[in-house]
């Protein structure tokens, strides 16, 4: 166990992880999420930043400032887009081993490994997206916060207000963790001096996030009327056992019966076992229960923040002196290798192809683009593309039809019996992976 509890060890660790995952970078090609969020930033002034942000509901512009400088300083490219999340992860990742250290673990390196290859973890890794930096703030900010109740102190409450901030204007739902923090300090800790402290903190950064709630909260409001609206149904809770370890309903199964463990068995104090147990349900419960009132989806990657205290939980569950040994030391065992082979399996998977898709599209004279809207996925690659209007069609001899995924196939048939009616017909499949391509010639 000294090796999993040496500095060397873990600066090795963070160091061949940070090499792994950027030679990861450039193996998938951008998703539909990412081209969406990069589409309001890659030319725009800042300004135009921060008006495209609240358009997104929920958006908060620190996710997407980052990579309006990143693009700003270095130029575009999916490596440069992609490397904020690639560094915050890593240092989410130490942060973990700092959390695990305090929590008195023998392994605390298990539980940083445990959380960099968590599929979740992985997948935000290598997007150009601002989860894994709202993860990062939400981490960094609990090993202030423990800091702050073992000696509170003027400058760690400062640090924890602008870490809580930072999470805030990164992903609002980081909220939870600081919610989580002040449950613990005043009705399980009763520490009334830390509380003062952290209170004050954490309305201090909330104060800081007014104004943007203030500008934002109309076209939030405005961007989910215009879209669907969402139910969230007993059914769809699944996805929190299914997705958030990745490993499937048998992984999180494990999951469950190791943080049993952890929480029955380990040599924690009652506080510091309730402690690690809200963290790690704040998230779980309020996400699925704010989306249900705003009418938002349901995605794992909402809950991302609870895979810090889930990751020192299952490596606790390792130091469980019982049963032989047999059962604590494998369930963290059987867990790690379970999430490096889903790993590897999403490695290997083909990634979104609308870049191979735009390209193909280049030689078109014109293509109808299904969505109407799906237009902008394809000209943030070859901006030239043009679109088959009433004009274009009544004299262009071939076009393109791109089919976007995800729509319904009555959406599909409209969109040809369309091009029937101009006098084209379909003459080949150019593109069957998603987005699919066909063309068309006038007979």
């Amino acid at each position: 166990m000294g090796f999993l509890r040496s500095r060397r060890a873990l600066y090795l660790f963070l160091g061949l992880y940070a090499a792994t995952l950027i030679l990861l970078i450039p193996v998938k090609s951008l998703w539909a999420d990412e081209i969406i969020d990069l589409n309001g930033v890659r030319n725009a002034d800042l300004r135009g930043v921060l008006a495209f942000v609240p358009g997104n509901a929920g958006g908060v512009p620190l996710g997407y400032l980052v990579d309006f400088w990143m693009i700003r300083l270095f130029g575009y490219s999916v490596f440069i887009v992609r490397l904020p999340s690639v560094l915050f992860t890593v240092w989410t990742c130490a942060a973990v081993y700092i959390l695990a250290w305090q929590a008195n673990l023998r392994a605390p390196l298990l539980a940083a490994v445990l959380y960099a290859v968590s599929p979740l973890t992985m997948r935000y890794a290598l997007e150009a997206r601002p989860y894994a930096q709202a993860a990062c703030w939400s981490a960094l900010s609990t090993v202030v916060f423990l800091s702050l109740v073992r000696n509170p102190t003027l400058g760690k409450a400062a640090r924890y207000a602008a870490l809580v901030a930072l999470g805030l204007f990164t992903q609002p739902y980081s909220s939870f963790v600081p919610a989580a923090h002040l449950i613990w300090v005043v009705l399980v800790k009763r520490n009334m001096r830390a509380a003062g402290f952290a209170g004050a903190a954490v309305v201090l950064a909330s104060l800081a996030f007014l104004p943007w709630y203030f500008k934002a909260h109309g076209a939030w409001q405005g961007a989910i009327s215009s879209g669907v609206r969402f139910f969230v149904a007993a059914k769809d809770l699944l996805v929190i056992p299914h997705e958030l370890m990745g490993t499937g309903f048998v992984g999180a199964a494990l999951t469950a019966i190791a943080i049993v463990v952890a929480l029955g068995w380990f040599s924690w104090s009652k506080e510091e076992k309730l402690l690690w147990a809200l963290y790690a349900a704040m998230p779980l419960l309020l996400v699925p229960a704010a989306d249900a009132y705003f009418g938002y989806f349901l995605a794992a990657r909402q809950m991302i923040f609870a895979l810090v205290p889930i990751s020192i939980l299952i490596a606790g569950c390792m130091d469980v002196r019982r049963w032989g040994l047999v059962l604590p030391v494998m369930l963290p065992m059987v867990l790690l290798g379970a999430m490096i082979y889903e790993d590897v399996r999403w490695a290997r998977r083909p990634g979104e192809g609308w870049q191979a898709a735009a390209v193909q599209l280049r030689d078109a004279g014109c293509t109808t683009f299904v969505p109407a809207g799906a237009r902008t996925m394809y000209v943030f690659f070859e901006p030239q593309l043009r679109v088959c209007d009433e004009n274009t069609l009544t004299t262009a001899g071939t076009v393109a039809l791109a089919l976007s995924p995800d729509q319904y196939e009555s959406v599909y048939a409209e969109a040809r019996q369309r091009l029937g009616r101009a006098g084209f017909r379909k003459v080949a499949d150019l593109r069957t992976a998603d987005p699919r391509i066909e063309v068309y010639r006038r007979y």
